[in-house]
């Protein structure tokens, strides 16, 4: 689990965006982004054998913006002073 698991958490606590540097392996380098903390995935179960943390990258290009990210992906994570509202990142279900 990521040492500042704690972050991640509070940060959904308090709906505060984090400043997030992971490793991009499609670029191949470092990134730091200002993203919103979506959900935390233990591992466990039969279809999960690693912890993944999701994030929302707003900053990425459109079907980009959803991160995937292991503990081993983040190399620092903070909270921000930037406030999110959840109902902006949930998508309507379509009838």
């Amino acid at each position: 689990m990521l040492v500042n698991h704690d972050i991640f958490t509070q940060a959904v606590k308090d709906r505060k965006k984090v400043i997030l540097t992971y490793f991009s392996g499609f670029q191949n380098l470092y990134l730091t982004r200002l993203c919103v903390p979506i959900h935390f995935s233990p591992s466990g179960s039969e279809d999960n054998n690693t912890d993944c943390y999701y994030f929302w990258d707003s900053e990425a290009d459109v079907g980009e913006r959803l991160l995937a990210l292991t503990p081993s992906d983040i190399a620092y994570m903070e909270l921000s002073d930037d406030i999110f509202d959840p109902n902006d990142y949930i998508i309507p279900e379509i009838h």
